[in-house]
């Protein structure tokens, strides 16, 4: 099948900036080694809007670029696959990539290793494109993995800090538990479906017994639920905040959180033929929206405030996911991505706008805010609509992505319902709360009203305006993205439109009377209650647990290495090359060049042969 020029534009654009990036810029002019990036990134954010349309207009590709390997009748092949599903996100990937690349020249000028950053960055983007538009599982796999090892790298940038190696090895660790269950379903659908070409997959599902389909799905989920941060494996996310906020931005929007959503969004046909797995991911959202919405009303570093945000709403799209709701999850997917990248590039603006007072410091938290609406008034309407687009207030794009997950959740029963509406409650009220902590109010705890922070340079504000823009216009695009994916365009439900809107009003409302009507209210309950505010820290107990588990195989570790590897097999392998030494001397006693006794060696042998023979017949 002949592919267009905009797929090959996909990966050559990437691949020949981070060529000439290393080769040329990063080794003679390292302060300029963005410029072939963004190039890059312009050129895809094209390619990926042409192909997005070109999929609309009914095109569809899926064919294999070259042979990896060829085993008996099994092939491992390169392949590209552009259909509703991946080109839609694909246009939205690129876009905010593209932005938020822009947005970090600006952020990144003047740190020491810019070079090395941007070369990371764009690693990380490459990864996502390849995982987006494979055709193969395998290849998935592939990309995946370099989705985890960029993110690695980018969390640890500042490795000087012992707190940014530590999490950048926690997020890439408890990532790989993950994996070995992507992996595993890797395994079992070549065993059982003899290929990983998804259209090969899901044309044989019925030669897939119902338990094994069950348990092939639920591996898949498992590889998600680490890479989309849902519980338990979401612990490793809130540190990933030790790395700059661009890279923050990219992987709770574009990349990387959201590979664990479109992977089980990806394997659709193969979760509807397996129900309970619909509903293990149902709950496993349930838990992780719910829980992580609680956790984020009471955080107080506000890059950590939207870590748990991104968690609440990748366990909303879960929930859409299990509910069966594709058009929802991909949606709100997209949607997502537009304000959490704009909610993430405000808070690095705030960041940025302190940083003299922060002595440079990755983050802040709502003590050195309050009251900078006066001060950065750009970046706090900025973040106003991106506050407004995620709680699901008409008419931003968040209000009509979120209403399609609260209608099939209406569908799916009302007990799912009233905890779906629970979890746009929670959305409401910790955004708004962070929204009111930094840009309002003049609280005597709080040093921003003292803090003289300044507005960033233009290469700053013009991704947060067009972001700002896409946050409160893409909701129109709905019907777009159910045509893509072959639904019909949703409808407009009025009963739900309005109960999530007045759900929305009534989280505002709480966040007011706790923010403004009683603006000491965050600092009291945490003097009077401070075992709550160490629960709700550790994720109701649960970090502290997986710490334990981590601390507990690293300790079996230690002593299976000490016991029984130093004292055991150590000196076993070591004795082997003394023991062929002897050996080999006590042969040479043997062979002492006399014929007559080789002759009866043989005999003997042969003698011993055809005895053996006679017994095994």
């Amino acid at each position: 099948m002949s592919a267009p020029w905009p797929i090959w534009v996909l990966f050559g654009a990437p691949v020949a900036a981070l060529l000439v990036g290393y080769f040329y810029c990063h080794q003679r002019c390292p302060e300029r080694t963005h410029w072939p990036i963004l190039a890059s990134c312009a050129a895809t954010a094209l390619a990926a809007l042409w192909l997005a349309f070109q999929v609309y207009e009914g095109a569809g590709w899926d064919f294999i670029v070259y042979r990896w390997a060829a085993i008996g009748g099994f092939t491992v092949d390169f392949g590209v696959r552009l259909d509703g599903l991946s080109a839609s996100v694909l246009a939205m990937v690129c876009v905010v990539s593209g932005l938020i690349h822009i947005y970090a020249v600006g952020y990144m000028e003047g740190e020491p290793g810019t070079s090395r950053f941007f070369l990371y960055f764009h690693l990380f983007f490459l990864s996502m494109l390849g995982l987006l538009v494979s055709n193969n599982y395998l290849q998935t796999y592939v990309f995946w993995e370099g989705v985890g090892l960029a993110s690695f790298l980018l969390i640890g940038f500042w490795y000087p800090k012992e707190s940014a190696r530590r999490a950048s090895w926690k997020a890439f660790l408890t990532n790989r538990v993950g994996d070995i269950g992507f992996i595993l379903a890797i395994f079992l659908l070549l065993r059982e479906a003899g290929s990983v070409r998804f259209e090969e997959v899901f044309a044989r599902l019925g030669n897939i017994t119902p338990g094994m389909r069950m348990t092939i799905g639920l591996l898949l989920f498992w590889g998600a639920a680490a890479k989309s941060a849902q519980f338990p494996l979401h612990v490793w996310l809130p540190d990933a905040m030790e790395g700059p906020t661009p890279v923050s931005a990219l992987m709770h929007a574009a990349t990387m959180v959201t590979a664990g959503v479109f992977l089980m969004a990806r394997s659709m046909p193969l979760l509807e033929s397996a129900p309970p797995v619909l509903a293990v991911i149902t709950v496993a959202g349930l838990i992780t929206a719910i829980g992580a919405a609680i956790v984020s009303v009471s955080k107080r570093d506000l890059k950590r405030i939207l870590a748990y945000s991104t968690v609440s709403q990748l366990g909303l799209m879960m929930v859409a996911i299990g509910t069966g709701n594709l058009v929802g999850a991909v949606f709100h997917l997209i949607t997502h991505g537009f304000f959490k990248a704009l909610l993430f590039l405000c808070a690095g603006s705030v960041i940025h706008g302190l940083h003299s007072s922060l002595h440079g410091a990755v983050s802040a938290g709502v003590d050195d805010a309050g009251g900078l609406g006066r001060d950065l008034p750009y970046t706090g309407g900025a973040f106003l609509v991106g506050a407004l687009a995620l709680s699901g207030v008409p008419p931003l794009a968040g209000f009509f992505s979120k209403d399609l997950i609260l209608e099939g959740a209406l569908e799916s029963g009302h007990g799912l319902a009233a905890l779906t509406f629970l979890i746009a409650l929670g959305s409401s009220l910790y955004i708004f709360r962070m929204l009111l902590l930094t840009f309002f109010g003049a609280r005597a705890q709080q040093r921003g009203p003292k803090a003289h922070a300044h507005e960033p340079g233009l290469l700053m504000r013009v991704p947060v305006l067009i972001l700002a823009v896409l946050s409160a216009s893409a909701g129109v695009f709905g019907g777009t993205v159910a045509r893509m994916l072959g639904f019909q365009p949703p409808h407009f439900v009025l009963g739900v439109a309005v109960s999530g809107t007045l759900v929305a009003a009534a989280g505002f409302g709480v966040a007011y009377f706790l923010t403004m009507s009683r603006p000491s209210f965050d600092w009291e309950w945490r003097a009077r209650f401070p075992w709550l505010e160490r629960w709700l820290e550790c994720d109701f107990g649960w970090q502290k647990a997986t710490d334990a588990i981590a601390g507990g195989g690293a300790a079996l570790a230690h002593f299976v290495a000490g016991a029984w590897e130093s004292r055991r097999w150590d000196p076993f392998t070591e004795s082997l090359a003394t023991g062929c030494v002897q050996l080999g001397e006590g042969l040479s006693a043997v062979c002492r060049g006399r014929l007559n006794e080789y002759v009866w060696w043989m005999f003997v042998g042969a003698a011993a042969l055809a005895f053996t023979v006679l017994l095994c017949f």
